[in-house]
């Protein structure tokens, strides 16, 4: 018999690692994420992240946002100071 341990680990605190996430609930997506509840709204609008009805529940398919993470543009950190 194979050893299936490895699907279902999570890390102490019982949060699953992202990348072994299919899909969340709008507020596990958000923790997970680090997008806003309406961030991951205005991409979906956008086409740029799916989301999924199950019953009344709206999941945000993970590998979208990973997807979606991945397309932004690295940030530009300065000093702060005028050259």
């Amino acid at each position: 018999m194979p050893n299936l341990n490895h699907i279902n680990r999570q890390p102490p605190g019982g949060i699953a690692m992202p990348a072994d996430v299919l899909a969340a609930p709008m507020q596990r997506a958000t923790a997970l994420s680090g997008l806003s509840r309406s961030g991951i709204y205005r991409a979906a609008a956008e086409g740029k992240i799916r989301l999924l009805k199950a019953g009344r529940t709206t999941l945000v398919d993970m590998g979208t946002v990973r997807s979606f993470l991945a397309a932004l543009p690295t940030a530009r950190i300065g000093t702060g100071k005028a050259a």
